[in-house]
């Protein structure tokens, strides 16, 4: 029960509910475990649960035709994920993998509504929390129509770099799953990584990017102020 609770508690818009609420959530909360590299949920599925990460990693993408992908995000513990579909979509708008082996926490539609209508607070949140990823989203379209690879990387790197996904200075991925969350192919980002390689920005060394230059790499995002 207490690594329940302390999973729930750490879900962003679940930490202002009361202690009650909270025993309410666990309650509807049911396990289920995925080995790396199965799908939870594929495009186009009909959606009828929302998912809490307990344990490991997913990643969220989409086909964009042929083996192309575009990876939209690296979720972890405490991250949430399948909600779109629920609040009206029906369908899924993205896949969802298990990037390793992974549990999850899955609320089924009925009770995700139910979550909803009861607390306002919580609502609030997940609309909070929903518009923190269309502008994310607005930003990356922004950056794939105006930015070179070189800008791009930039920005996916600083991206990345602040999720739990990485630690300090370094980000864990190979330039295979770096192409997909750019939404490009592996022979341009293999190309931009040596550039920055060469010119001292960061290393690249074993599928983890190391960060040398952080002023650099944020003047070529255009993320200095």
């Amino acid at each position: 029960m207490t690594h329940v609770w302390t999973a729930i508690k750490k879900v962003p818009f679940f930490r202002g509910l009361r202690d009650t609420e909270i025993m309410h959530v666990i309650k509807i909360a049911h396990s289920r475990r995925y080995k790396k590299n199965e799908m939870i949920f594929r495009k186009e599925d009909l959606g009828n649960s929302f998912f809490i990460v307990k344990e490991g990693k997913v990643k969220i993408f989409t086909s964009l035709g042929g083996d192309k992908k575009k990876t939209f995000a690296f979720l972890n513990r405490g991250d949430f994920f399948g909600e779109m579909s629920l609040l009206g979509g029906r369908v899924r708008s993205a896949s969802a993998q298990a990037a390793e082996d992974t549990e999850l926490y899955a609320i089924s539609k009925r009770n995700f509504a139910k979550l909803i209508i009861k607390n306002p607070d919580f609502t609030l949140k997940l609309l909070h929390t929903l518009a923190d990823r269309l502008t994310k989203a607005d930003n990356e379209i922004a950056s794939m129509l105006f930015h070179n690879i070189l800008g791009r990387l930039a920005e996916g790197i600083l991206e990345l770099a602040k999720t739990k996904h990485s630690t300090p200075g370094r980000v864990a991925i190979d330039q295979s799953e770096l192409a997909q969350y750019l939404g490009t192919t592996r022979v341009p980002v293999c190309r931009a990584i040596n550039v920055l390689k060469r010119e001292g920005t960061i290393d690249y060394r074993r599928g983890e990017l190391i960060i040398l230059n952080l002023a650099r790499l944020k003047s070529m995002a255009g993320t200095i102020r």
